[in-house]
Order: C-alpha cells, then sequence, then structure tokens
C-alpha cells in the first residue's frame, strides 16, 4: 500500500540505515522505509513477494524470538507479536526526527551539544499495539508511525468549517470523545498531536525526543554548567539557566487538582490519580504466583516476592557487618537498631533546632512537642533540604488561586472553622497566579 502523502513536507534529509553495517542512505521517509522494509524481509522467515509493510507482520509467527539488528539497540520482541515490525519502523522515523533535531542545533549558534551518553540515541520506546486513528468513522491502524502520523493530518487538512455563532466558523477536532474547536488548521494540527503523542523532533545525541524545538532547546540548555545557571527556585533551590525554564518548574509545585473524596491537593492528573488508587480504592491488581498476597502497585510486589527467596536478597551496607535478610523491611529495622547512632543527623526542627537521624523522628516531635497538624489533605509533612544540608519542614503549599478558593468553600459548607493560624502568601509577579498555605502550629 501506498503511504498517505504529506502536504508541504520539510526539505531532504540524510536518512542513513543503521540496521548491522548497512551503509544505505535516503533523502526522503518513502525511499527509506522501502528500503528498511527489505531488511525486515531478509531477517524474517517465510517472505515471499507481498507488500513490503505486511509481509513482516506474516512471517513473524513462524519463529520464537526476533531481535532488532539495529545498532546500538537489542530489542528483543516474543513470538507471534507484531511488535518487532512496529519497533523497526519505529527506528524509520526516529532517525528522521534526530536529523530534525541536528538542523535545528545548526541554526542556535549559542547552544552547545547533548552531553548525556551517545548509547541511548537509538534506544526507543515499546510500541505494543498497533497505531489506531480514533477520528470519527476512521479507526485504520498503522504498523508504521510515518504513515500514521501522515493519515491523521490529512484528517486536518480535509476537516470543513462549522459554524459557530452568527459570523465564527471553527474546526472541530473529530477524535473519538473530543470536543475541542479551532479558527485554523494549523492550531487543529498541533492539538491532534495530542492524541497521537506524535513527537517532531529528537536530540541527535541522546534520542531523546520532543512535542516541539523549544522543549529540545530546554532539554540542551538544562544541560550547562551551574554557574551558568543564574535562575534559582525560592522553593527548592534548584537553579535553571533561563527564567522561562524557571516558571516552568515553578508550576511543578502548584497544586491544581482536588481529590473529589477528601482536602488533598496534587500538581498533576497522575499524582491525583495515583493518590485514588492508593488511599481511597480498595483494588489490588498486583498478585503473587506463589500466596494469597496482593498489593497495589509492582514495587510492593517485588519487596514481597523478596520473602519467597531462598537466597538473602539485601545486605548490610555498615563495613564490619554481616547481617543479611530477605526483606528491604527486615534490613530498615536492623540499621534503626543497630546503626542508627552511627550516621550524622539530617533532619532539624526549625522551631527548636533539635537534630535528627530519620524524619519520621522529627514528624513526632512536630506533632507532640510544638502540636503541628498534618496540612488539610494531606497524609504527612514534606521535608526539604537547606543551603546548610539539614532537612527541614516545607512550610509553604503552593496552590492555584482557584483551587484555595474551592477547599475554603467546601470546608463553609461543612461547617469547618477556618484555620486563622494558616496565613496566605501571593507569589512575586512573574511566577504565575499562586498561592500558597503556611503551615504554622495552631
Amino acid at each position: 500500500a501506498m503511504p498517505p502523502g504529506r502536504a508541504g513536507g520539510k526539505a531532504a534529509v540524510v536518512l542513513q540505515c543503521e540496521w548491522q553495517q548497512c551503509s544505505f542512505v535516503a533523502s526522503d521517509m518513502e525511499e527509506f522505509c522501502a528500503h528498511v522494509a527489505q531488511h525486515l524481509q531478509q531477517h524474517l522467515p517465510g517472505s515471499g513477494g507481498q507488500s513490503a509493510e505486511m509481509d513482516p507482520l506474516v512471517c513473524l509467527s513462524l519463529a520464537e524470538e526476533y531481535t532488532c539488528l539495529w545498532q546500538d539497540c537489542g530489542f528483543c520482541s516474543p513470538a507471534s507479536s507484531a511488535e518487532l515490525v512496529r519497533h523497526v519502523y519505529f527506528h524509520c522515523y526516529h532517525t528522521k526526527l534526530k536529523q530534525w533535531g541536528l538542523r535545528a542545533l545548526q541554526g542556535q549558534a549559542e547552544l552547545s551539544h547533548c552531553q548525556l551518553d551517545f548509547q541511548s540515541h537509538n534506544i526507543i520506546p515499546e510500541i505494543q499495539e498497533s497505531f489506531l486513528c480514533l477520528w470519527e468513522y476512521c479507526e485504520r491502524s498503522f504498523d508504521n508511525p510515518e504513515w500514521f502520523y501522515r493519515h491523521v493530518e490529512d484528517h486536518s487538512f480535509c476537516s470543513e468549517y462549522k459554524a459557530a455563532g452568527k459570523e465564527n466558523h471553527v474546526l472541530l477536532c473529530g477524535w473519538k470523545d473530543c470536543n475541542c474547536s479551532f479558527k485554523g488548521r494549523c492550531k487543529l494540527r498541533e492539538h491532534l498531536r495530542s492524541h497521537t503523542q506524535e513527537k517532531v523532533v529528537a536530540c541527535p545525541t541522546c534520542g531523546g525526543m520532543f512535542a516541539n524545538n523549544t522543549k529540545f532547546f530546554d532539554h540542551i540548555r538544562r544541560q550547562t554548567a551551574l554557574e551558568q545557571q543564574r535562575f534559582q527556585c525560592s522553593h527548592c533551590s534548584k537553579r535553571f539557566a533561563t527564567e522561562r525554564l524557571l516558571r516552568d518548574h515553578m508550576r511543578n509545585h502548584v497544586n491544581h487538582y482536588k481529590c473529589p473524596l477528601c482536602d488533598m491537593t496534587c500538581p498533576l492528573p497522575s499524582s491525583l490519580r495515583n493518590h485514588i488508587r492508593f488511599r481511597h480504592s480498595e483494588e489490588r491488581p498486583f498478585k503473587c504466583d506463589y500466596c494469597d498476597y496482593s498489593c497495589k502497585n509492582l514495587i510492593d510486589l517485588r519487596k514481597h516476592l523478596d520473602t519467597h527467596s531462598k537466597e538473602p536478597a539485601y545486605r548490610c551496607e555498615f563495613e564490619a557487618c554481616s547481617f543479611s535478610a530477605r526483606s528491604l523491611c527486615s534490613i530498615k529495622l536492623h540499621y534503626r537498631k543497630v546503626h542508627e547512632g552511627d550516621s550524622e543527623p539530617r533532619y532539624k526542627c526549625h522551631v527548636c533546632d533539635k537534630c535528627f537521624t530519620r524524619g519520621n523522628n522529627l514528624t513526632v516531635h512536630l506533632r507532640k512537642k510544638h502540636q503541628f497538624k498534618w496540612p488539610s489533605g494531606h497524609p504527612r509533612f514534606r521535608y526539604r533540604e537547606h543551603e546548610d544540608g539539614y532537612m527541614r519542614l516545607q512550610l509553604v503549599r503552593y496552590e492555584s488561586v482557584e483551587l484555595t478558593e474551592q477547599l475554603l468553600k467546601d470546608r463553609e459548607k461543612r461547617g469547618e472553622a477556618l484555620d486563622g493560624s494558616s496565613e496566605c502568601m501571593v507569589l512575586p509577579e512573574g511566577q504565575g497566579s499562586l498561592q500558597g498555605i503556611l503551615l504554622e502550629p495552631p
């Protein structure tokens, strides 16, 4: 099948095949993908004279395991899976993005090159399923990401303007369960990338992929020497090369999302989902194959599996100590009982300067000695490192003004008295419309 066309595509690029020792070079994606398809036909048994893109899928089920022969990759695909084919075609797409990244850097004389490890430049994400178009009445699937993204872009070109009011006309996004509308096709195409997760540029050194050139350049700027990072976060003391990077970072400290079941607030939808799963859900999808144990995440399951091992999985890291155990919990308990006094205290009370070796001990001290309370909706205190190296209580929690107003209204409806000791703080201009809650003892 012919690939979808790309109207107004970019200029020719140098696409170097990296399958084993191949030295083939193409100038466009059609030629490049056709060439790589030949490698797949030779690599997979039972190929005939069918379509270049479909042949590998037909014969994949005839072998036990397939290894990607792209340089510095090492990916393996199990039997009866088309994952290897999608994986190799993604290498084609990734090669193009790295070329665009190289081109973008050539136009930025003030930027140096990426300092990260070159060994990861051909490591790409796992592609477990075909690329599926969810545009209304479409649902075509693709194994080549290049053809998939071109196909989705074609939908934006074919979309017709709809009336919105007396004079305005807009383009509607036809993606499943999306009601967004846009004034121009360019904005619609950009929006569609949020559905397809399309990246448009990659770092030619480390292989990282980015949604736009700005994020790619930020990736380079974050690697600048510390003395050149003149913008410092007042909340966690991290430093950044530009003021915009600092503003982007500050958003991670701001809670925009409130749990519908309690007063917990979170900075990201993902952290809110994790909170609901751990605090409010009884579902335990991770089950042990050796006993009836089940848990809520893979980390806890792995810890539990250590208890079934006959050999000790953990050993005490202190010199001249030969203690070992099958669980991390036992090692931590051993450390507290035997070695805790040997380590330097890292936690310090900001009220009375008393020091502790563990954050949990400082938490008990703050609650009993100074009558501190946990912040509303949050299950614990948080500590951050100061310039003197000590961890102290994080006194400020940033929340959006809109979310703070919602929390206050919710408390009023419940008839709760507002905490008069908590103060509000508006951040300096340029850091966004944020508000901090100062945590103080009653």
